[in-house]
């Protein structure tokens, strides 16, 4: 295969012309060589860049002059052969192609735009600290139910920040602790998630314009479902509840449909095939020795005489900066992807040290079967119970927890209790006063059958 032939087969492939024995030979040549995976890695990416700038003149064109002049908008198919042509020339000429048409539409859009960005969204929930970067680049950290949004950037900044965003159609999308997520609706969804967990319930999509979230890894096509995305430097998680998912994986272009109850992960080194989801389990245990990745706070490795550590760090809370939180989190994950689920009995075991003694408060975030939120818990260990300068092993049982003061607004709508509830991601702090050399080294949950056994033995 020469390079032409490469090319040419990638802009078929991205355009869905190609034929079944080219897509074979597509497949084999991206399997074999790193520089043919490079090639079709940067034509995706621009493929999406010349795609969604010409979507949003298509748009543009419709809001300022609808009828007009009876002027059709070209269709996604009469695009299709000026996006051909510039995928037939080198690499260099394309970058090239690209960087005019963003220029020459920015300077189009600036001169001819209504006067004020359309509202495409509103938020429905929010909760902990957050940031908000609108196109514009106006920032926003005192966000509230309510507001309605143009586009632009989410990012939650602490292990226990939620924000849930209502798109004009009724589909929603939420994230949940250290995410970031930039979203777009000109015509067509267009959803960036750089790190982080994403859940979403997508109403039925306009035929040919399905939303496209997009990860380091992956590319995502929803019509219409229910599902969660959860996203690192190397791989991309799906786990679909209702409906479908297509999948394409960037490093070499294979395609997988994702159904209902399934899930894959997107990685260069794991088999892109869906596995049936697995049911919840009652138990978990942390395992610090696994990288910082998806954690708040700072992490030191194991070494020989001491385990894997996440001590806290400082946090000032967006709804009170009068207080300085030393705080540390990190989701809930199991290998194999199963969730997990807390049942009336059960405890937390959260294990660590302390420099000098002092309230040690324990947090916990929720989700409904259907990955939808359903609240932040809270309970506390006084200072009485541990002392400086040692280590600690504090239980924190069910009955417990009550609703965090940061969602008491929402105490008619959610949970009274986490029982039976999806365990998604926990916290814990200090904050009397100053720095009390809170780690940790291990969390686990215990489910109830372990603690009645416990009971029996003693």
């Amino acid at each position: 295969m020469t390079h032409s032939e490469l090319e040419r087969w990638i802009a078929a492939w991205l355009e869905g012309r190609i034929t079944s024995a080219e897509s074979d030979a597509l497949q084999q040549r991206l399997r074999e060589s790193p520089e043919a995976r490079e090639t079709f890695r940067k034509f995706a990416q621009l493929d999406a860049v010349i795609r969604e700038v010409a979507d949003t003149e298509i748009s543009r064109r419709a809001l300022v002059a609808p009828g007009s002049t009876g002027e059709q908008s070209p269709s996604l198919t009469q695009r299709k052969p000026v996006a051909s042509a510039i995928r037939l020339m080198s690499l260099r000429g394309i970058v090239a192609v690209a960087a005019m048409i963003v220029v020459a539409l920015s300077v189009n859009l600036l001169f001819q735009r209504p006067g004020s960005e359309p509202h495409i969204a509103r938020i429905v929930g929010v909760s902990g600290s957050l940031v908000w970067t609108g196109d514009g680049g106006q920032i926003d950290r005192e966000l509230r139910i309510g507001t309605k949004l143009s586009g632009g950037t989410i990012e939650g900044i602490a292990p226990d920040s939620w924000f849930e965003l209502e798109f004009n159609d009724g589909s929603t999308v939420m994230i949940s602790g250290n995410a970031m997520l930039t979203f777009s609706d000109a015509g067509q969804k267009e959803l960036r998630l750089k790190e982080g967990m994403i859940s979403a319930s997508v109403v039925p999509q306009p035929q040919g314009k399905p939303m496209r979230i997009h990860t380091r890894s992956a590319l995502l096509e929803v019509l219409g479902t229910r599902f969660q995305v959860e996203t690192s430097l190397s791989s991309t998680t799906l786990s679909v509840r209702e409906g479908n998912v297509r999948v394409v994986r960037l490093s070499d272009g294979n395609t997988v449909d994702v159904p209902a109850r399934h899930r894959v992960v997107a990685a260069p080194d794991r088999d892109l095939s869906p596995v049936r989801t697995l049911e919840p389990v009652t138990s978990w245990t942390s395992d610090l020795r696994l990288g910082s990745e998806c954690m708040y706070g700072k992490w030191s490795p194991q070494i020989e005489s001491r385990a894997a550590t996440l001590a806290a760090i400082p946090f000032v809370p967006q709804e009170n900066k009068s207080v300085t939180l030393y705080l540390l989190g990190l989701p809930v994950r199991r290998a194999d992807n199963s969730p997990t689920i807390v049942k009336p009995s059960s405890r937390f075991v959260l294990r660590g040290r302390l420099a000098i003694a002092a309230d040690i408060y324990f947090g916990i975030q929720m989700a409904h079967p259907n990955g939808e939120f359903a609240g932040k818990f809270i309970t506390r260990q006084p200072a009485s119970l541990f002392h400086d300068n040692s280590d600690f092993e504090a239980e924190f049982r069910l009955e417990e927890f009550v609703l965090d003061p940061c969602v008491r607004d929402r105490k008619d709508e959610l949970p009274a209790q986490p029982d039976d509830l999806f365990l998604t991601g926990l916290w814990s702090f200090t904050h009397s006063g100053g720095p009390h050399g809170l780690e940790i080294t291990q969390v686990e949950l215990i489910p109830d059958a372990l603690n009645q056994q416990s009971a029996g033995a003693r």
